[in-house]
């Protein structure tokens, strides 16, 4: 007997194509029927799902940190969304592996944060988030930075020891269960990395069947050239290269996607390089403001910002790089709550405010909180339609994991936690008729699932893991916003993770229903 007979959806089966009226049943954990509707009595439970829409359950290939597992309802802002799984440990920053030299760092946000650090090696983080339960499904990267602040005491320089050991906990990571290495190249300590290391890298996680994952080094006046060079890694180490959320920011950039495009396009032709991208609906990037200064600053650790700041010398190196990239201080808006007058407020008003010119803001706030948050409206819309339209191109949420659900919360989320996939279906498919469901849905869950690896999910076929989602075209949609960006979206009717409800019409079962998926060459 099914546990679980839906009938009377379309249902959309991930490979792109149009619905079919057919019913799907599940057994266990898996997909188990799909088909004309068994006879009565087939069914512990039968769904009617007419008027709604049943597919795989979304997969998110860009979430970041992992440390909001510990929490409780740390999956609701996905899973209000669609998602089943989410791949954590993106723009080079995982869970683990913790070398030496960043322990200090992972006691501090642990004690800032309120979760518990206890564990060093991968395999140890996954299983205390394991042995607590899961939300959704969860899949990890290795973090080159991660990597870089464990086994360096000075970020610019790499003696061969110190890139031993990186190999070697790279090559103990994959073997724990990663499914690749993931780089963030605007960031400290990874942006001192020159692409040697990178390479050398890669070819360890392409040696365990991995695939590297890249923020790129700019995205902005070098974007086209930082594509270049994580498709020069690819080429180099032979591994699958994923962009990570592709955009062209600033006005002077806009327009650059298509031809960045095109690039890949054929560089992937001449050397059967296998890429793809990821992309989020949003005009407006959330990152950490000192990502805007010289990465100079950040050599000697974050630590010693402040101080550095309040050097004329570098005070003023840091005004010219600003003023050099033309940053928009009208469209930059600060999101963290820790400094006092400054949530909401963008750096141009704070800076008329305070009577200084907004360079000199924006050094100042970087000083008071090197950690500080900020949204940055700097996306052509065109641009980001054109990426998000590209036949490989993935959606995603960009999302960080523990301001969301921690109990001492850091800033505000960027509205694409919240909404990333809700805002996609609403502005490409239900609102705007760019894609067809059936093609919105691919790019959301069989396309994803191939390129990580992902052989059970992403589709609706017996056999598969029975992750499914059944939402309601009429309700669908995301209601976070940058000013309340903490508002979960709206549509989810029922939603299965391994054959289990953690939707049941409409609300939430908060059932741990999900897995730790571990990466097997």
């Amino acid at each position: 007997m099914l546990d679980y007979l839906i009938t009377g959806a379309e249902v959309y089966d991930g490979n792109g194509g149009d619905p079919a009226m057919v019913a799907v049943g599940i057994s266990g954990d898996r997909i188990a029927h799909v088909g004309e509707a068994p006879g009565a009595g087939a069914a512990r439970e039968t769904i009617d799902g007419r008027g709604l829409l049943l597919s795989p359950g979304f997969i998110d290939v860009h979430a970041s940190t992992g440390l909001g597992y510990f929490f409780d309802q740390a999956g609701d802002h996905k899973l209000y969304q669609g998602v089943t799984t989410e791949l954590f440990g993106n723009c080079g920053t995982s869970p683990g592996p913790i070398g030496p030299h960043l322990e200090a760092t992972m006691k501090r946000l642990s004690a800032k944060i309120g979760f518990p650090f206890s564990w060093r090696s991968l395999a140890d983080y996954f299983a205390l988030i394991e042995s607590r339960g899961l939300p959704l499904n969860v899949a990890s990267l290795v973090g080159h930075s991660t990597l870089r602040g464990g086994a360096l005491s000075n970020w610019e320089e790499v003696t061969p020891t110190q890139h031993m050991a990186m190999e070697t906990q790279l090559a103990q990571a994959m073997t724990d269960g990663a499914f690749g290495l993931s780089s963030g190249l605007i960031y400290p300590p990874g942006c001192f990395a020159e692409i040697e290391e990178l390479i050398a890298l890669a070819r360890v996680a392409r040696r365990h069947g991995g695939f590297y994952a890249s923020h790129i080094r700019d995205e902005r006046d070098q974007v086209t050239q930082a594509v270049d060079e994580a498709l020069e890694i690819g080429r180099a180490a032979q591994i699958p290269v994923l962009v990570s959320h592709l955009k062209a920011a600033d006005r002077p950039n806009w327009g650059k996607i298509p031809t960045i495009l095109a690039t890949i396009e054929r560089v992937r032709a001449e050397h059967n390089l296998k890429v793809a991208v990821d992309v989020y609906p949003y005009t407006a990037v959330s990152t950490k403001m000192r990502a805007f200064l010289p990465k100079e600053l950040l050599a000697d650790g974050i630590e010693v910002v402040p101080a550095k700041l309040a050097e004329p010398t570098w005070r003023e190196r840091c005004r010219h790089h600003v003023l050099e990239r033309q940053t928009d201080f009208e469209n930059m808006v600060i999101i963290s709550e820790e400094l006092p007058n400054t949530a909401g407020k963008s750096v141009a008003q704070i800076a008329a405010e305070r009577g200084v010119s907004a360079a000199d803001a924006a050094c100042d706030l970087v000083a008071a909180n090197p950690e500080l948050w900020m949204v940055y409206h700097c996306i052509d819309e065109a641009d980001m339609d054109a990426a998000m339209l590209w036949p490989d191109a993935m959606v995603c949420s960009d999302s960080w994991s523990y301001p969301v659900n921690a109990p001492r919360q850091i800033g505000e989320p960027h509205p694409r936690t919240y909404g990333a996939f809700s805002r996609f279906l609403k502005r490409y498919v239900f609102d705007g008729a760019m894609l067809t469901y059936g093609a919105a849905v691919r790019k959301a869950t069989s396309m994803p699932a191939d390129f990580i690896g992902l052989v059970d999910r992403g589709r609706i076929r017996v056999g598969a893991k029975a992750d499914i989602l059944l939402l309601n075209p009429d309700t669908f949609a995301d209601n976070a916003t940058y000013l309340q960006p903490r508002s979960f979206s709206s549509g989810v009717s029922y939603l299965w993770l391994n054959g289990k409800l953690s939707f049941r019409r409409g609300v939430p079962t908060h059932d741990l229903n999900g897995a730790l998926l571990r990466h097997r060459p």
